[in-house]
């Protein structure tokens, strides 16, 4: 006896594992969205210089260069593109870089919301210390 069982999808996973939040659905495509960019803001280091580049690192097309002072940033960006994320963590004599790299893209979401949207994909960057 064969038993198959089909799920529908609603807004929750489709079959590529991509959570879908449909209140953060766009109607028309985005262009530009935020990079999600983590650091380790502590007693340590309470300020950490990082750089954006669009594409690698070893490119040098920087994108945006600031300080953090709290542990997430948000980076708005052109979508569709490729960026790195440097961060440089001093303490003493001692200098610590983190790199985090990928595409930020979007996706068309067909059947879990009630039309068809775009979400953004991709775009978080954990450039924090491991302990």
């Amino acid at each position: 006896m064969l038993v198959v069982i089909f799920t529908l999808p609603g807004c929750g996973e489709d079959p590529l594992n991509l959570i879908v939040d449909c209140s953060e659905c766009y109607q028309e495509e985005p262009d530009s969205a935020d990079l999600i960019i983590d650091f380790t803001i502590n007693e340590v280091y309470d300020s950490v210089p990082f750089t954006v580049y669009r594409g690698k690192v070893e490119e040098g097309n920087i994108e945006f260069a600031d300080t953090a002072t709290e542990g997430t940033w948000y980076v708005y960006v052109p979508v569709n593109e490729f960026y790195s994320v440097e961060a440089k963590y001093k303490s003493g004599n001692k200098t610590i870089f983190a790199i985090d790299g990928e595409k930020l893209r979007t996706r068309l979401v067909v059947d879990e919301c009630d039309r068809e949207c775009y979400v953004i994909r991709d775009g978080k960057y954990d450039l924090k210390l491991k302990e």
